[in-house]
This record gives C-alpha cells, structure tokens and sequence, in this order.
C-alpha cells in the first residue's frame, strides 16, 4: 500500500507540466511583466527539464503503468492549449498580410514563428514520458527497436503525438475512458478551429 502510494505521488509532475504550460499561456493574453510573470511564461520549460530528470531516473519496470497514465495527462490535457496556440498562430500571421501598416508583414509572421517555435518546445519537454514507456516495453520486448523509434519520432510532432499516445494506450488497454474523451474533444476542437479559421478568411475577402 505505502508503495503505490509512492508511485502515485509520480503523477504530480505531469500535472505540474500541464499546470505551467496554461500559466504561460495566461500571460500571453494578460501581457503582464516583471518577475513573477517571466517565470510564469519559462516555467515549462524549467519544469519540462525536470520532466526529463525524473524519467531518466523513473525508468524502470514498476514505473511502467504509471508511465503510459503520465503520457496521457500531459498529451491529452494540452489538447486544448494547442488548438488555442493554433489559432494564436494562425490569427497572428494572416494579421501580418491584412492589416495595412508596413512593418506587420515582418512582424505578423515572426510572432507567429516564435508561438510555433514556443509550441514545439512543449510539445518536446513533455514527451519523456511516453518515451520512457516505450523504451520500458522495448526492453520488455513488447514492441521492436524499429517501432521505438518510430514512436519516439512521433513524440517530437504535434497532432502525431497524440494519435501515437492514443494508439499506446489502446495496446496497453490503459486510459480507454479517457482516451475516448479525448478522441471526441480532437474532433470537435479540429471542427471549431477550421471554423474559426474560415470565418475569419470569409470575413478579410467580404470586407
């Protein structure tokens, strides 16, 4: 009992991961400054370097399971940060080449190119998780190295790491309930956010 009690404490560090990430994000809308809120915006990536540490050292048999969970909390709860950084993103660049003051066609585009550069890099701090439990099941012999690798590359690419967290965790028969959730969130996040985009593209050519 005091064992699992133990390794569920693990869980803290994937919801402190996913915690960081939304406060950074906060601080994109409420463009605030000064200490607190600087450490805010690097926080996941401080934090994502911790996420490192702890599965380099939690790479073991018994972390198995709770590896896989970990995965899940942190891919499928920034599914929604991802669709709002999306927008972000996508708002930002088309902004460069319609608003009529002559600087915005750099500056537009660049913003939009540090969110995605932002995006990337927590997509990548919070993928150790996933890849500790595919090396787990690689030594386990449960996949082959060439399908490791492949799902460690996965990690490492928005959209396709979720699907691959998805597919893990049905062969694990682990998170179904959740993994369903997420399924149907994915669908309607992808509908909103094409509608968005299209309402806004709909609007520039109608005036």
């Amino acid at each position: 009992m005091e064992e699992t009690k133990k390794l569920n404490r693990f869980y803290i560090f994937p919801v402190l991961y996913v915690l960081s990430a939304y406060m950074a994000l906060s601080n994109i809308f409420t463009m605030q400054k000064g200490l607190l809120f600087t450490l805010m915006f690097l926080s996941p990536f401080v934090l994502g370097i911790l996420n490192i540490v702890v599965c380099a050292r939690c790479c073991k048999p018994q972390y198995n399971g709770i590896m896989i969970t970990s995965a899940a909390i942190v891919k499928y709860c920034l599914v929604p940060f991802f669709v709002i950084g999306g927008f972000l993103a996508t708002c930002t660049f088309i902004s460069g080449f319609v608003i009529p003051v002559p600087p915005m066609f750099i500056v537009g585009p660049s913003i939009s190119f540090m969110l995605c550069i932002a995006g990337w890099l927590v997509i990548a701090f919070g993928s150790p998780y996933t890849i500790s439990y595919v090396v787990l099941s690689q030594r386990e012999s449960r996949i082959s190295k060439g399908m490791a690798v492949f799902h460690i590359i996965l990690q490492f690419f928005f959209t396709f790491d979720v699907i691959d967290v998805i597919c893990l965790s049905f062969m694990a028969k682990r998170n179904i309930k959740m993994t369903i959730a997420i399924i149907v969130l994915i669908a309607v996040s992808f509908i909103i956010l094409i509608a968005l985009v299209l309402f806004i593209i709909l609007q520039i050519i109608t005036g």
